[in-house]
């Protein structure tokens, strides 16, 4: 049976709660383990390891997605079956290529691009996921489409549990060998947990197998068929992604250029990016694991309502999309604005981080907008519109990036001034495109102006709860908890009561379901 698409969301977004839980508790571990030097390693090369994979898969995987949307509306089961298959031929295929070229040319990037060579068992050590996540990501497509999330969301919490387990062993064993050593451990049991997530969709899809179908390739015409559409539909994404995944590798290589342009040494160049990278930028996406779920979501959904032409459900999705990714990021913004040092001094024992997630948080709601929007324009079968808005920001963002980071008096600061002005540049072309093409429209007293007070007045609660809680108990760790709860009570409270949430609202969530019924 198909679901909404907000209860598809749901779906992953509890999976992805729970896999941010134990991210957080993971990466503050680790943290603490390997210092921002080592996270810094990883990170170098990071990038450039998901650029072989988004080359590798080449958009195939959003591409079934959107494709076995297609079928199911139509009603043909046994054509969502043929794309499964012929897309996991390709990308078998596609991944062990990719797999060879990469090991082939690890050589080259260590000599030409990396900026710290310690980082080359690190980047070893995670090429074999090339071909895990090009294999697994067909799998994934494959359920996103028929709007079935549990597979590849409870793919990803087991995944996030042997990355957990396995990470912390490795660590601890290799850091007395170095902290390249550490970081490699690092590596290796994300390629590790990744190849148990796909072991779990394979496992589910097989023993349920009468109900989702036997093996079956299409045949040579309708292969090209399904070739042809492919094609179309992932050259713009597959550039989309490229792009994306480009920015975040130069980004990689510029911003420790640039610092140790600005006076700083290799090691403290890579400190600052790892402090950049795992503490102030991983803070802020904590709401992404609504707003990715959500952009996930909708392209099977949006793809569906276009196939049977239904303008008014488009419309009505793209507004209700708008208007929950503005709900879920209000109060994250509020809280990184109002406590954004003792936040990852909590989390990652690095208050000196604080800085940055502040100045990150300016862009935070434009920056979860601009995921939203991006998901619902690809079901739309517009992919290139996003990726021409992306190319745009980053074209402002450079020079940005590039003025502010070489001076001594900002350094690693103007690196994330740069990113907030991106954040805006792509999320405001983004959501004129989607106005363009949708003409949706958002009540603006009351999903915009009551939801901003609402986070004002739980932030406002926030920041005085802190200060009594600490003055009470003299833990930085409790009192963050205490107080950002506390705001988002008052916040959610304050939405309720406004008429922002309705009863509608929670009989959308399948747990509460029974409840609103009563």
């Amino acid at each position: 049976m198909r679901k909404s698409f907000v209860h598809s969301a749901f779906v992953l977004m509890t999976a992805a709660t729970i896999n941010r839980i134990m991210g957080f508790v993971y990466q503050a571990i680790i943290f603490r383990l390997v210092g921002p030097e080592g996270i810094g390693l990883f990170n170098l090369v990071y990038p450039v390891y998901i650029l072989f994979i988004v080359v590798a898969t080449a958009g195939i995987p959003l591409g079934v997605s959107k494709l076995v949307s297609e079928e199911e509306a139509r009603g043909n089961r046994r054509g969502s079956y043929q794309i499964l298959w012929f897309s996991v031929f390709l990308l078998t295929i596609s991944g062990s290529v990719f797999f060879l070229l990469s090991y082939l040319s690890s050589s080259f990037l260590l000599k030409y691009v990396f900026v710290n060579k310690m980082v080359q068992p690190v980047f070893l050590c995670l090429l074999p996921g090339i071909f895990v996540v090009s294999l697994s990501s067909a799998f994934r497509g494959f359920f996103q489409g028929l709007m079935n999330m549990g597979p590849p969301a409870f793919g990803q919490v087991i995944e996030q549990v042997v990355r957990i387990f396995i990470g912390i062993s490795l660590i601890t064993l290799l850091l007395p060998r170095g902290i390249e050593w550490a970081a490699s451990g690092l590596a290796a049991a994300n390629v590790l947990g990744e190849t148990a997530g796909l072991f779990v969709m394979l496992l589910i899809y097989f023993r349920k197998r009468p109900y989702y179908g036997k093996f079956s390739l299409p045949c040579l015409e309708k292969a090209r068929e399904i070739l042809q559409r492919l094609f179309c539909m992932c050259a713009p994404i597959t550039l989309g992604r490229i792009a994306a995944t480009v920015m975040l590798s130069v980004d990689s290589v510029l911003i420790p250029l640039i610092l140790k342009k600005a006076g700083y040494t290799t090691s403290e160049a890579t400190v600052f990016y790892g402090q950049f990278t795992s503490v102030a930028l991983t803070l802020l996406y904590v709401p992404s694991v609504f707003t990715v779920s959500l952009a996930t979501s909708l392209v099977p959904a949006i793809s569906e309502a276009v196939a049977q032409v239904r303008s008014g459900v488009i419309r009505s999705r793209t507004s209700e999309a708008v208007r929950v990714t503005l709900l879920a990021g209000i109060p994250f913004t509020a809280g990184f604005l109002i406590l954004s040092s003792q936040i990852t001094g909590a989390v990652y024992g690095s208050p000196q981080s604080g800085g940055l997630l502040f100045i990150l948080a300016l862009g935070g709601i434009p920056a979860y907008l601009q995921q939203t929007a991006t998901g619902i324009l690809q079901g739309l079968g517009k992919p290139a519109v996003p990726l021409k808005n992306m190319i745009i920001g980053s074209i402002i963002k450079v020079p940005v990036l590039y003025a502010l980071t070489s001076n001594p008096d900002l350094g690693i600061s103007g690196s994330a001034y740069a990113y907030t002005v991106f954040f805006f540049t792509a999320a405001g072309l983004n959501l004129l495109s989607l106005y363009r093409l949708t003409g949706f429209r958002l009540r603006f007293v009351n999903n915009v102006c009551k939801p901003f007070a609402a986070g004002s007045a739980g932030a406002f609660l926030s920041s005085k709860l802190y200060g009594y809680s600490y003055g009470f108990t003299g833990n930085n760790a409790v009192s963050v908890c205490i107080s950002l709860v506390g705001g988002f009570l008052v916040y959610f409270s304050l939405l309720v009561v406004s008429g922002s949430v309705t009863k509608k609202d929670f009989k959308r969530i399948p747990f509460l379901q029974k409840i609103t019924r009563r």
